[in-house]
């Protein structure tokens, strides 16, 4: 996990960690502590910015249980096209 990675930078953004593999060209998002699993395998830093911030507005609609299961599915496919 992220100790075992050496080299690239780490740049921390809403509680998540994207991890710079080959700048400007592949960068991996890892979760919220404690767990840190890897989630997602994206190209650009401002790619993973968005994934993350997809993820955090797919987090809050969850977490209101007014929102129409269509709703959700169009979130989830937004997140899916990253």
């Amino acid at each position: 996990m992220l100790g075992t990675i050496a080299t690239g930078r780490n740049i921390f953004y809403r509680g998540y960690v994207i991890h710079e593999d080959v700048p400007t060209i592949c960068y991996t998002i890892y979760d919220r502590r404690p767990d840190r699993t890897e989630l997602a395998t994206v190209g650009t830093s401002r790619e993973a910015m968005k994934w993350v911030d997809s993820r955090i507005s797919i987090e809050e609609k969850l977490g209101d249980t007014q929102v129409p299961i269509r709703e959700l599915l169009a979130l989830a496919r937004s997140v899916a096209v990253l």
